[in-house]
């Protein structure tokens, strides 16, 4: 990940699908270096949080329209 010239962290990166009872498990790995103090674990985290909640809700209204 780069803020502009600066090259603040690196991951690598493993999203998994299986079949659940309920429908589909994502499980998501990720492995990461932060360089230089720009970036943290903590921030990443959130950011990630945030956008797999963000996936969550868009997949529930997905599935709603599909069962109307």
């Amino acid at each position: 990940m780069d803020l502009d010239e600066t090259r603040i962290s690196v991951s690598v990166t493993t999203v998994e699908f299986k079949n659940a009872e309920a429908g589909t498990q994502l499980i998501y790995t990720e492995q990461g270096v932060f360089l230089d103090d720009h970036d943290t674990a903590a921030q990443r985290e959130h950011g990630t949080k945030v956008m797999l909640d963000k996936l969550g809700e868009y997949l529930q209204k997905e599935s709603t329209v599909e069962k109307n």
